[in-house]
């Protein structure tokens, strides 16, 4: 058997901000049991009020103690202490956006419904009425059960730990599925973006070709963010990392593969490349770091408005950057590309996922030689005339392929 201390030490932030110290105590098995405050906000005081404890019998609750959910809660869902995330990760690969995503389910939603009650006490009929409590309130189904979600896996979690006896939500089922139909950009649409006077649409070139790759190519806006010159090829480029909040990293599924790219597009990246060499191609550091996200989303919805989209519309249909990856499955899909087809192109990992991406009318389903070339012909679909470029007001915008001025200055981001 590991042997352990009495105790263990850990820092944790509270609501209010406030850096808490909090103990763990270890039963007579050895098994670590939940986390507890000790109140104090330094180390030391924090040892010397536990070892008194200690002293009195008190630091390991009775057996017949039962801790409230906020209790038993404590330590949930951070990702270097967690004991259940470290279990987990023995045997999955898991990100730290999962992690993040449970624990503020847990603080927005299941703390402050759930927090008092005794572990033992939450039954069945508790969570149906905190499904009602929140159906009231105008949640959608589809977010409730991402917060039963979380829940249930933490009542499994204190059953499997002999905390509680069983876990109270076996066999209750989720809502029914009410997720809010996606208006995606059309084919139209898209042509007005890009292909008509797209110099008066974008206020912003970089912007500009990152949203266009979103679009021709289904990759999400962190992948779009995280590609890098030296995986910009002839006819291709290699997606194999996104950038994020956590910085640098694997993609969502940890998949790598090529995707095709027509030539116009790849010689628009072979411009940024030559600015930025091999770094971050979407970048205006010389490639040291991408562009933010909400760069790429704010010049994003200024452009549906600049071809018309009230912000009414724009809200109603939901178009956000990930609008690109339903629009991109469609248009796939509609080129006469299979199922499995469409999957090599977007890494989608299964035929669900790429059928809730895709939004066709059966009518409209034609093969096409080449979807992506065919996206980007005007609406005669004629080749776009090659015409001697002539220079927008805008500089370094020349006729319909984007252009970006070599020789401006490149802004240098300070870094810790």
């Amino acid at each position: 058997m590991k042997i352990h201390n009495d105790f263990t030490l850990y820092w944790r932030v509270v609501p209010s901000g406030k850096r808490v110290v909090y103990f763990h105590a270890y039963d007579e098995n050895g098994k670590r049991l939940y986390g507890k405050s000790t109140g104090e906000t330094n180390l030391t005081a924090a040892r010397v009020k536990c070892n008194r404890l200690l002293k009195e019998g008190k630091l390991i609750p009775d057996k017949g103690f039962m801790p409230t959910f906020a209790e038993y809660a404590e330590g949930w869902w951070e990702w270097e202490t967690c004991a259940y995330l470290k279990k987990r990760r023995k045997r999955y690969s898991l990100t730290q956006t999962y992690a993040d995503n449970n624990k503020k389910n847990l603080k927005n939603h299941l703390l402050p419904y759930f927090g008092d009650m005794p572990l033992n006490k939450i039954t069945k009929d508790d969570v149906e009425a905190f499904f009602d409590f929140l159906i009231e309130k105008d949640y959608q189904n589809t977010s409730i059960n991402g917060y039963y979600g979380t829940l249930k896996t933490m009542l499994i979690e204190a059953a499997e730990r002999k905390i509680i006896q069983k876990d109270p939500t076996d066999k209750l089922g989720r809502l029914l599925n009410d997720r809010r139909e996606i208006k995606i950009i059309t084919t139209e649409e898209f042509k007005k973006l890009f292909i008509g006077d797209w110099r008066r649409v974008w206020e912003d070139n970089i912007s500009c070709l990152a949203n266009k790759l979103a679009a021709l190519t289904g990759m999400r806006a962190s992948e779009v963010l995280g590609l890098k010159g030296c995986y910009v090829y002839d006819g291709h480029i290699y997606l194999c990392k996104q950038y994020d909040e956590y910085g640098y990293r694997d993609t969502k599924t940890k998949d790598k593969h090529n995707v095709p790219l027509p030539a116009k597009i790849i010689n628009e990246l072979e411009e940024l490349k030559r600015m930025n060499g091999d770094g971050f191609v979407f970048s205006i550091d010389g490639g040291v770091t991408p562009i933010v996200r909400g760069t790429m989303y704010k010049h994003f919805h200024r452009a549906l408005r600049n071809i018309g989209m009230s912000e009414d519309e724009i809200s109603e249909r939901h178009l956000h950057l990930h609008a690109w990856r339903h629009f991109f499955n469609t248009e796939l899909l509609k080129g006469g590309l299979t199922t499995k087809q469409a999957q090599a192109v977007t890494g989608h990992k299964s035929d669900r996922m790429t059928e809730w991406y895709c939004h066709f009318d059966a009518s409209e389903f034609a093969k096409a030689k080449s979807v992506q070339a065919s996206l980007l012909e005007p609406d005669s679909g004629k080749p776009i005339k090659s015409e001697k470029p002539t220079k927008s007001k805008e500089t370094g915008r020349r006729g319909n392929v984007i252009k970006f001025n070599k020789n401006q200055p490149v802004k240098k981001r300070k870094h810790a």
